[in-house]
């Protein structure tokens, strides 16, 4: 374990790597996109991590979400999370919440949001709490019906097009107040290939879309320090 981090310590260097393990990241959604992006801070070096998820794991899951496996199949996803976190580094702290985004109450300290769940309603939770709080957040828009990892990117939610998800969640966010030149999205300019009714996906795009959030979080915590 002494030289599980070399690699990200050889790249960072050893005071971005210690700034990085002091930052508590709360990590709402544990499906292909916040699983995804969870894991890969846990690997990157970050220790502190607040997992949010009142879902359990279904066999449908299993095509794109990289925590979980068929053993998994009816457990809390918030449970099997931590565990798998875990298994990779013994020394993270985490805490797991097995409730709704808009049930969280946000009485302790948090460093970053990562909002990677579905539901409207507590994505505009979640930006609220991030303005009103000055917490650094990134918000996931929609990734399903999407086959292309490479379109996925970095935006302002004022700078979003393509997806029908940012443009609910601009609309509410305007009615909200909220300054949408504030809220960090990742998105896909990919045009979504089904009909938007239905939610279809494979591993690449929600992966692509936790990747950059991972990286996101990173930097900013790195830049703004």
């Amino acid at each position: 374990m002494n030289n599980m981090f070399e690699r990200s310590i050889g790249l960072l260097g050893e005071e971005n790597f210690n700034l990085i393990q002091d930052k508590a990241i709360a990590v709402f959604g544990l499906g292909g996109v916040g699983g995804t992006a969870l894991e890969a801070l846990a690997r990157t070096g970050f220790k502190h991590f607040i997992i949010i998820d009142f879902d359990k794991v279904d066999a449908t899951n299993l095509n794109r979400q990289i925590l979980y496996t068929v053993k998994d199949v009816g457990r809390n996803k918030v449970e099997v999370a931590k565990e798998r976190i875990l298994s990779i580094n013994p020394d993270v702290k985490i805490t797991t919440f097995n409730l709704k985004a808009q049930e969280f109450d946000f009485d302790q300290k948090i460093d970053f949001i990562a909002d990677a769940i579905d539901d409207v309603d507590g994505k505009l939770f979640l930006a609220k709490k991030a303005q009103e709080n000055n917490i650094p957040a990134i918000m996931s828009l929609g990734m399903a019906n999407r086959f292309n990892p490479e379109q996925v990117r970095i935006a302002k939610l004022n700078q979003t097009r393509n997806d029908p998800l940012a443009k609910k969640i601009r609309y509410m966010a305007k009615k909200a107040e909220l300054d949408l030149s504030k809220i960090n999205v990742v998105i896909s300019e990919e045009v979504p290939r089904k009909n938007a009714e239905k939610l279809y996906s494979t591993m690449m795009v929600p992966s692509a879309a936790g990747l950059t959030i991972a990286k996101f979080i990173l930097h900013s915590i790195i830049d703004n320090k």
